[in-house]
């Protein structure tokens, strides 16, 4: 039997996105004519600007009791 070890960061959740129906469906013929899905898309552009992000956004320090 093959038991395959799913970590923390290679579980995956869904969330809600809301478009107008007009963007929803430009997004979905987009998606079409790149030959991928728009799940697919949406989580290649999610992951494009997280790294954007943590990559111009230093994390905030964080401050212990006594440090204001």
């Amino acid at each position: 039997m093959d038991r395959t070890v799913v970590t923390e960061q290679e579980k995956t959740v869904n969330f809600r996105v809301f478009l107008s129906e007009p963007e929803r469906t430009r997004f979905k013929v987009a998606c079409a004519k790149s030959r991928t899905t728009m799940s697919q898309q949406a989580v290649e552009l999610i992951r494009e600007w997280l790294k954007t992000q943590e990559d111009e956004t230093p994390l905030p320090e964080k401050k212990g009791k006594g440090d204001e």
